[in-house]
């Protein structure tokens, strides 16, 4: 929709109107009323959104991301697609795969998860340690992913606040893992993980984070954090930031990162 309303700014009133003479002479009055009404509605929902995301960010608002917000939507969530309906395709899922878990995660003994939902990822990470700890907001989730993977020994799953990761041991994770979690976290939880973070892994270990990057002006229910937000909130308790990247080349593929200007951090504790 936003495409939409930026680009028909590039036509003048005067070949506007020529143009929908065009076009109701082409396809009668009916479907041209209703795109019409479309036209109208989609301009007002992109003026609300604007001055909604303004005072958002003048009064510091939560939006959609408080912590209660959350626990209530993904508690409510329907978990039959497992989290796939955010994947694009299969080969975008597969890139992601082989780009950032592959890579980072094989020879891991211990792999923290924060967000596993009903198991998108927890599939993959779940088979490249000797010990898997996941951690979600929503029992919901919880739930699903302890019947999902009941045979996997090695998993423990707990149900978290939406802001630490208590029931996890100082330095015992060599590896973090989050993915579409982080862009509906806003930067006051988003510093207590950080916090959180150097406090659980051990030295030399690493974290990929994927999160919103323009604090949630570009819609698609995003935080209030940046991608300058959350180097600044990582660097600040003591971690070091590798990478961050909003798309990445796989052959000759280009992949996003997101939807909404989402960005991957990695980033390791020395």
């Amino acid at each position: 929709m936003k495409d939409i309303v930026e680009n028909r700014r590039r036509i003048g009133a005067a070949q506007k109107a020529r143009l929908a003479l065009i076009v109701l002479k082409e396809n009668g009055v009916v479907w041209s009323l209703l795109m019409g009404l479309y036209y109208v509605t989609s301009g007002i929902a992109e003026l609300a959104f604007k001055k909604a995301h303004a005072i958002r960010s003048r009064h510091k608002l939560p939006g959609l991301n408080s912590m209660a917000a959350n626990k209530f939507i993904w508690n409510s969530w329907d978990w039959q697609g497992s989290g796939d309906e955010w994947t694009p395709n299969l080969a975008w899922k597969q890139s992601v795969v082989r780009t950032f878990i592959d890579p980072y995660f094989d020879d891991r003994a211990t792999i923290l998860e924060i967000g596993p939902g009903a198991g998108r990822w927890t599939e993959y990470l779940i088979e490249k340690c000797r010990s898997f700890v996941a951690i979600d907001i929503s029992e919901a989730c919880i739930n699903e992913c302890r019947r999902r993977f009941a045979k996997h020994a090695n998993a423990t799953f707990l149900v978290g606040s939406g802001d630490d990761l208590n029931g996890v041991a100082d330095q015992s994770i060599d590896a973090i893992w989050s993915f579409d979690v982080f862009v509906h976290i806003n930067k006051a939880q988003f510093k207590s993980y950080a916090a959180e973070f150097n406090r659980v892994l051990k030295a030399g270990g690493i974290g990929i984070i994927h999160h919103g990057g323009s604090g949630g002006k570009d819609g698609g229910w995003r935080s209030d954090a940046t991608r300058e937000d959350v180097r600044a909130l990582l660097t600040d308790s003591g971690l070091n930031v590798d990478r961050q990247v909003e798309s990445w080349l796989d052959g000759e593929t280009q992949y996003d990162a997101g939807l909404y200007k989402d960005v991957i951090t990695v980033f390791h504790k020395a």
